[in-house]
């Protein structure tokens, strides 16, 4: 399956930046997964698990008696994501390269679990499909994305990150990201044949200046070589927006946005085939 352009890179800079992400979008993430039903016992599929943030929260969620396996594309991201295993002491988490839409598995998945992964898929409705073949009848499917033009910064009179944030936008829809997929995470989870809940968890991190500044800038430095390579601004440009006139904005204020809106989406897999595709069987995963 074709994918996107994927624009933020695969630096070490940009590994740590995910870690540092991951705890400003813990909480939306460890709510949605249990609202979803993820609980104590359970065996849970990370798609695209990048350096294991999301894996780890889960294992604390199924404990000692559940298991997570964490799949990335990316072989660097997942060599990083082990070496925190080890290092944390997690005993219950694996994590492999490979794509989580074909992954191979002895058994199939309690549920199937991500953050900020299907905007990066061409065809998200045809790789919920894939995913929920993993997923037991009755199982769990739950994502975490966003919806990038619903962000306050504008109505908050700050118009040097509003217009920042379109150009890290434009570089998102360059690359073929679907910005708004937060919002049409209902439909296409129904289209793909799953059930999806009606009422799903909405929030917007806010945070001071500080935090905020950071947070920003280093998103920006992360596209910016694809910013340059669209050929959608300069590197002058945006390193004097990120090194001064972002920061002279942003450094004293006492509160401001530090995320669009994020929404957190699941849906059950039928526990009977529908003619949507979704495989119903038990067994082996394929």
């Amino acid at each position: 399956m074709d994918d996107t352009d994927y624009a933020l890179g695969r630096t070490n800079a940009e590994y740590n930046r995910l870690i540092e992400q991951a705890k400003l979008l813990r909480p939306l993430t460890e709510r949605t997964l249990r609202a979803a039903g993820i609980g104590a016992g359970m065996h849970v599929l990370d798609v695209g698990c990048g350096v294991g943030d999301v894996s780890f929260l889960v294992s604390e969620i199924v404990g000692p008696a559940g298991s997570v396996v964490g799949v990335d594309l990316d072989a660097e991201a997942v060599g990083l994501a082990n070496e925190r295993r080890a290092s944390l002491g997690i005993g219950n988490v694996t994590f492999c390269v490979g794509d989580a839409r074909s992954v191979d598995a002895e058994r199939l998945f309690d549920a199937a679990v991500g953050r900020l992964v299907l905007m990066y898929m061409s065809d998200p409705a045809a790789a919920l499909r894939r995913i929920a073949e993993r997923v037991r009848p009755g199982g769990i499917v739950a994502f975490h994305e966003w919806v990038a033009g619903a962000c306050p910064a504008s109505a908050m009179n700050q118009p040097v990150l509003a217009s920042f944030q379109d150009l890290m936008w434009a570089t998102f829809e360059r690359s073929g990201a679907r910005l708004e997929i937060g919002g049409e995470l209902h439909r296409l989870m129904a289209d793909a044949g799953l059930e999806p809940e009606p009422a799903p968890l909405a929030e917007v991190a806010m945070g001071d200046g500080a935090v905020g500044y950071r947070r920003w800038a280093l998103l920006g430095r992360s596209l910016l070589p694809k910013m340059i390579e669209y050929g959608l601004a300069v590197r002058e440009e945006i390193l004097d927006t990120v090194e001064r006139r972002l920061r002279d904005e942003l450094m004293d204020r006492p509160l401001m946005p530090l995320s669009s809106l994020m929404i957190g989406q699941w849906a059950r897999k039928p526990r009977t085939a529908t003619g949507s595709g979704v495989n119903g069987s038990s067994g082996r995963a394929t």
